[in-house]
């Protein structure tokens, strides 16, 4: 599609080249066109706009000053309602300024209790007359509070005497009082009696009197037991010095030897009894006897020491026999 197009007689370009020609961006001429500030068209989702009605926003904008927003104070109609003279306020802001509620506004308002006046179906008070009524019920209020309590006042106030409407001096109007008051409340000796009985109910009960009581203890004995014999432990004098005899050490040492020597004997008799004529023990040194034959010799005794072995193994040793398991 174009940039440009013809439409009632005006020739309209797009968005993207309208950008380019005014430097505005392409979104904020978008925006310009859907608000009608500028003379647009809208073709097949696209922007087409009218150049010089671009060129004059484009103008205007460039001559046009920014000004401040003036604050302007909203004048509240709904006091400016006048009658007789009288500034009258709605039952709605009657309650916003007073506290109370609007329903106990119009309350008062039907009753007469102060000025009013319905105008439609809205009704309006007396400014003076509603601030007024409140300032009354305010002190009647604190009236019979401090009166629960126990205040009363001792006098009238001098402030309260002296009307300030009278005063026509330039500068402010001030009231000096003295400072000559109780600190605290003055009670009268009807509250001082009520005080006083109230602080003998109130006093605590005297404190228990402290009691000893006897507490039986059972204490139970350990039975003795009856011991038959009598078995005394012999007492070693803490200053001898017991010593081992000497003969203990010597009969170690001869059994030892004893022991050597049996062995000793068991072989060689046991040699006698089974080499017989092939051990030298029994046959005595040959004469004439070759080196061969000293080799025989010596290997009849080893034999018969292993024989010997071989018989203490059987009589001292258990023997063990391994079989397979499968």
């Amino acid at each position: 599609m174009s940039d440009a197009m013809w439409l009632e007689g005006k020739e309209y370009i797009s968005s993207r080249r309208a950008s380019e020609l005014s430097g505005y961006a392409q979104d904020y001429i978008g925006q310009l066109a859907r608000k009608g500030l500028v003379d647009a068209r809208r073709v097949g989702g696209l922007w087409y706009i009218c150049m010089p009605s671009l060129q004059g926003y484009k103008d205007n904008a460039s001559v046009y000053v920014p000004q401040p927003p003036e604050q302007k104070r909203s004048v509240d109609v709904e006091s400016l309602v006048s009658f007789d003279g009288k500034d009258h306020i709605s039952a709605a802001r009657a309650a916003k300024i007073t506290g109370y509620h609007q329903d106990y506004v119009g309350q008062l308002a039907r009753s007469g209790a102060i000025i009013s006046r319905q105008v439609g179906n809205r009704w309006y008070v007396d400014r003076d007359g509603i601030l007024a009524h409140k300032r009354e019920k305010d002190s009647l209020l604190g009236a019979v509070q401090a009166q629960s309590v126990g205040i009363t006042r001792s006098g009238p106030s001098p402030a309260k005497d002296a009307p300030q409407d009278s005063y026509g001096g330039a500068g402010p109007f001030l009231t000096y009082t003295t400072d000559t008051g109780d600190l605290l409340p003055v009670l009268d000796k009807q509250d001082k009696e009520s005080l006083e009985k109230d602080t003998e109910k109130s006093e605590p009960p005297e404190e228990d009197v402290e009691h000893e009581y006897i507490v039986p203890i059972r204490t139970i004995k350990t039975p003795e037991v009856a011991r038959t014999g009598r078995y005394e432990v012999p007492q070693v004098p803490t200053g001898k010095i017991v010593r081992t005899p000497a003969k203990t050490m010597y009969y170690r040492t001869i059994g030892k030897f004893a022991a050597a020597a049996l062995t000793i004997v068991i072989v060689l008799s046991f040699g006698f009894a089974t080499l017989k004529d092939g051990s030298i023990y029994g046959t005595g040194i040959l004469r004439g006897v070759t080196g061969l034959q000293g080799n025989v010799s010596t290997a009849s005794a080893v034999e018969a020491l292993r024989q010997a072995g071989d018989l203490l193994n059987r009589l001292l040793s258990k023997e063990l026999v391994y079989k397979r398991g499968w």
